[in-house]
């Protein structure tokens, strides 16, 4: 029904006395009638006047028609009453309200449009409900208003636009009347709805992601035990899926067979709200049957109302925790084991404060050994002896060596190598972690070694100056007859009383040269072959050698040979024993000389050099004999090794220790003009250690 002006409706106010009027004719008639009808027979036969009955039936049929009339304007009247409050609804309604074509067309509109939308109703009115809705919805119109043309009621949400460009969501109740080709439709503002809506899916959305992504296992129970919630983290947990677990009663599919009794006395802990804060541990079996460990943490489950309806399991696969722990269990078994069973003496003491945080049985056993509680069980570096001072170091020093070397100890003189590392401790301190190792049986063997080194060196010079001593005896017979000559001569002469005063001077002059030049050679065989301790001092590497060639070239005239020296000046001082040096000298200029007696005598030369390198002072012996093989370089300073028929095979080896215990090197080369090249190297020494006679 189309919805009315207010000038198409009379007002009901002035019919109002009209209508009063007419009930009470009506009424009279009515009355009249009744009274009419109620006459008894007997009136009507006695031949009663018919204009009378006339008469009768006209007031009768008047009564009837006025009855009418009043009737039918009390119709009208409600019927304007309720176009009246339909119009009204139709203008107040906070909803919109529309009348639109079959082909959806609004024909017209109320003014909530322009609440809602922002739009005059005159300006809609024409335009179909497609202009209006969003492009995406406008397919879902279109199948409404197919729906509604067909004479099916529907009821649509779309989204509208608004005066601003903006749109809203309307949901729109319509109902079609064919018979009047209109469509009566309603639409109601849900955009809050649908804006609390999206918010409502969005946070459920967060909350299903983010329940999905926990890897704690969550499972509800209610006050008797059946599972009511589990998420996805649980399920993938024991191997069962949500539907199938959710309202199972204990005992359930994921408790091993041979733990049910177990399980049951936790869980009915759990329900008496006596489990451990800690959690408890227990094992599940997986679907496929593989046993998992884990750990629970329970607490109440309390509804919106404060009502606790039942128990919130969290449950963590512990079992790659335990396995881990276990190795690392098994792991620090092995190593206390290996620690505890070191003869090295192994202990961690804080940087800052010294304290003792770790030791093993060893150090435990050298600080009852040494009678000292403290550090004192192995001794300790000076602070001065540490690159930087330990106290003061942080974790980003670290790690980083401290000290590595000899010390003795003060009490016990013990001998101890202790090598000190900063590191960071498992708590996160500075500590020292440091191992001691006894070193006393080794420095009595190297100090033996050196005792034995010593005295093979002694006999080794005793030997050479064995093997030379017709040479030296020749060599000193020389000065010897020359002493006899010059004092036989002088005799004579001064029995003879014919001298004169000079020839006697010149005479005794040179009988003492000779003299000095025999006492030379006995002292240098004196030095060379007496006993004596090593003693390093500072001493020029060209007097040594002038000193072993005064031995070496006897040694060299007598095998044919010339040594030619090439020694700068200048050079500086090294730190060594000068006997060992001479030795060292002595044993491969005659080497050289010897390895040239297959050359005519005009070739036999030794060369001796000396040149500064960068830290070292190095001095070859080279000759041009006839070389060393390759099979015999692999072994040419080992023990007892020789190619001489003769040979002991010492030589060599003594001067490698020599020249070892000097902190240098010996080596060979081959002498590309022939023959071999031997060099060795002097380290030069920054500080000279104390002299001590022997």
């Amino acid at each position: 029904m189309k919805p009315s002006d207010d000038s198409e409706h009379p007002q009901p106010g002035p019919q109002r006395p009209q209508s009063s009027a007419l009930s009470i004719l009506m009424l009279a008639a009515v009355l009249g009638l009744v009274w009419f009808a109620a006459l008894p027979p007997e009136v009507f036969k006695d031949g009663t006047d018919p204009q009378r009955f006339t008469l009768i039936i006209i007031i009768a049929l008047v009564a009837v028609a006025a009855w009418g009339v009043l009737l039918a304007k009390e119709q009208n009247l409600r019927v304007g009453q309720v176009e009246e409050e339909r119009d009204l609804f139709f203008r107040l309604s906070l909803n919109i309200f529309g009348v639109l074509s079959l082909d959806g067309h609004f024909q017209r509109l109320n003014p909530a449009l322009i609440n809602i939308l922002g739009l005059k109703p005159e300006n809609v009115e024409g335009m179909s409900l497609t202009d209006i809705v969003h492009a995406d919805d406008v397919a879902i119109a279109r199948e409404g208003l197919t729906a509604l043309a067909g004479g099916r009621p529907i009821q649509i949400e779309l989204r509208c636009r608004c005066g601003d460009g903006s749109y809203r969501w309307l949901n729109w109740s319509a109902n079609p009347l064919l018979e009047e080709s209109r469509i009566y439709a309603v639409a109601h503002d849900v955009t809050d709805r649908k804006a609390g809506e999206d918010a409502l899916r969005a946070e459920f959305a967060f909350r299903k992601a983010m329940e999905d992504s926990v890897l704690t296992g969550l499972r509800a129970i209610d006050l008797k035990g059946r599972i009511i919630y589990v998420n996805h983290a649980f399920c993938e947990l024991v191997g069962w899926g949500a539907e199938e677990l959710i309202g199972q009663n204990p005992p359930f599919p994921y408790w091993p067979d041979k733990d049910h009794d177990q399980n049951w006395r936790k869980l009915q802990t759990c329900l008496a709200g006596d489990a451990p804060a800690e959690g408890m541990e227990l094992r599940v079996r997986r679907r496929n049957g593989k046993l998992r460990d884990v750990r629970l943490h329970v607490s109440p489950l309390v509804d919106a109302h404060g009502i606790q309806t039942g128990w919130m399991t969290a449950m963590t696969d512990i079992t790659e925790q335990r396995r881990a722990r276990a190795e690392l269990q098994a792991a620090n078994d092995r190593i206390t084991t290996v620690l505890e069973g070191l003869d090295a003496a192994v202990y961690v003491a804080e940087a800052a404060s010294g304290a003792l945080l770790y030791s093993n049985r060893a150090y435990e056993a050298q600080t009852r050994f040494a009678g000292d509680a403290s550090h004192m069980g192995v001794p300790q570096p000076e602070l001065g002896d540490y690159p930087v001072d330990p106290r003061k170091l942080n974790t980003r020093d670290v790690p980083r060596e401290l000290f590595d070397g000899e010390l003795q100890h003060p009490a016990t003189g013990q001998w101890f190598h202790l090598r000190e590392r900063a590191l960071r401790w498992v708590d996160g301190r500075v500590v020292r972690l440091a191992v001691a190792t006894d070193v006393s049986a080794l420095k009595r063997a190297e100090e033996l070694n050196r005792e034995q080194e010593a005295r093979l060196a002694k006999t080794s010079r005793l030997i050479a100056m064995g093997e030379m001593a017709s040479t030296l005896a020749h060599e000193l017979n020389q000065p010897l007859s020359a002493i006899s000559n010059y004092s036989m001569g002088c005799v004579n002469r001064l029995k003879s009383g014919n001298y004169k005063h000079e020839d006697i001077l010149a005479a005794m002059e040179k009988a003492s040269a000779q003299a000095a030049r025999a006492g030379n050679i006995v002292r240098r065989v004196r030095d060379f072959v007496r006993k004596s301790e090593p003693r390093r001092t500072l001493v020029n590497i060209g007097q040594i050698t002038e000193d072993a060639l005064g031995i070496a070239d006897i040694e060299a005239r007598r095998l044919g040979a010339r040594i030619l020296t090439t020694i700068p000046e200048g050079l500086p001082m090294v730190l060594a024993d000068r006997i060992m040096i001479e030795q060292v000298l002595l044993n491969l200029i005659k080497n050289a000389a010897e390895s040239m007696q297959d050359l005519p005598i005009e070739q036999r030369q030794v060369h001796i050099t000396a040149s500064l390198t960068e830290d070292a002072i190095e001095v070859s012996v080279a000759d041009n004999g006839s070389g060393i093989s390759d099979e015999h370089l692999e072994n040419l300073f080992s023990p007892f090794f020789t190619t001489k028929q003769d040979g002991m095979g010492m030589g060599l080896n003594i001067c490698r220790s020599i020249i070892e215990f000097h902190k240098g090197r010996l080596w060979v080369d081959a002498n590309p003009a022939g023959g071999s090249i031997f060099s060795f190297t002097l380290p030069q020494e920054k500080s000279l250690e104390p002299e001590y006679d022997a």
